[in-house]
């Protein structure tokens, strides 16, 4: 009981500073938090337009400053522009970015306050420019990424499982996939993306006919691609660490033994050393699942998907508020794949120990 309190609260405290850090880019402003420059025409003047303002000041009526309530300036910026006489409102521009630990603080405040009413944020819609919910869209966003996602990493354990046994069987084979493991370990994830990007665009020329969809056009989302990638990159660090586990094992006496009543290399490999092996490859799966994601998310990026890591690198849909929700659902789909590993490593420990015991 109590260690499942820890970890509770380890993963509340977690979702808690992913949703600071996602906002930390608000500690950086630009412009006047409280001021907005405005332009009147001849029949109009400030004072005018600062008395339809509620709760807004004339600073400089030569100048045309006019002072708002702290942080309200892009919400009085929309109101502005509807009264007659305004030719141009805008934000105050700053002689130099500063960082505004009170702006960062009000930012946060007015995002628990809009979760505490149900409003967890709007995003503008790369299909049709209207204001979104994210709550809206979030499930749709979640399907898209799961549909490749959690094949690409069931991918990614299969084939790095069966080529360290293979490795582990064939010398020759074994000295092949560590010369290739160790060329992929040596390149960057999105250069890897980029030529399974090329690959399918230069595929598409070659044959003089569409062959896969390389970008998100519509509700039709690229699969290929991102499940290639999410596949191939955790697959590098779960080969090497099975190919070592492995090698390990081996050398063991059970090993010997077993070979010495008869048993070929690859019953000695099927029977005893992969279910020796199981516990590295549950130690290394957590790991792997934050490839997994990363991956997924610069995948989503290149290839235009609107899903988790989309949404997140992609500026024409980011905003203020909603951009934490996506944070902290990436944070929770990282922390479900966790528990999970961690209750087949309990349950695989347990069996050891029962079978020690006898």
């Amino acid at each position: 009981m109590k260690s499942t309190l820890r970890w509770v609260l380890l993963g509340l405290l977690t979702l808690v500073c992913i949703f600071f850090l996602s906002n930390i880019r608000n500690a950086f402003i630009s412009t006047q938090p409280d001021q907005i420059k405005i332009m009147v025409g001849s029949g109009s003047t400030l004072q005018a337009i600062s008395e339809k303002l509620p709760g807004s000041q004339v600073l400089d009526e030569k100048a045309g400053l006019l002072t708002v309530p702290y942080g309200k300036v892009w919400d009085y910026l929309g109101k502005i522009m509807s009264i007659k006489g305004v030719f141009r409102a805008a934000a105050v521009p700053l002689d130099h970015p500063t960082i505004s630990w009170r702006y960062y603080g009000y930012s946060i405040k007015e995002q628990l306050q809009g979760f505490l009413h149900g409003d967890f944020g709007k995003f503008r819609s790369p299909f049709n420019r209207t204001e979104v919910s994210v709550v809206q869209e979030l499930p749709t966003m979640l399907l898209r990424t799961c549909t490749y996602f959690i094949p690409g990493l069931l991918m990614a354990v299969g084939v790095s499982l069966l080529m360290a046994m293979l490795a582990a069987k064939w010398r020759r084979i074994g000295v092949f996939m560590d010369g290739v493991h160790a060329l992929l370990v040596g390149l960057p994830d999105f250069f890897l993306i980029v030529l399974i990007q090329l690959g399918a665009i230069y595929a598409t020329k070659f044959l003089g006919h569409y062959v896969l969809l390389i970008v998100q056009v519509g509700n039709k989302t690229p699969f290929l691609i991102p499940f290639l990638t999410i596949a191939l990159i955790p697959s590098v660090t779960i080969y090497g660490t099975m190919r070592v586990a492995i090698s390990r094992e081996l050398g063991q006496d059970y090993v010997v033994t077993a070979q010495a009543k008869g048993l070929t290399r690859s019953e000695v490999l099927i029977s005893h050393v992969l279910r020796n092996v199981m516990q590295d490859l549950l130690a290394i799966l957590p790991k792997a699942t934050t490839l997994a994601l990363a991956s997924m998310a610069v995948a989503e990026a290149i290839c235009g998907i609107f899903g988790l890591g989309g949404f997140i690198t992609s500026p024409t849909v980011q905003s203020v508020s909603s951009m934490s929700v996506i944070c902290m659902t990436l944070a929770l789909v990282a922390m479900a794949f966790h528990v999970l590993y961690a209750l087949l490593r309990r349950r695989f420990v347990i069996r050891t120990g029962e079978a020690v015991s006898q």
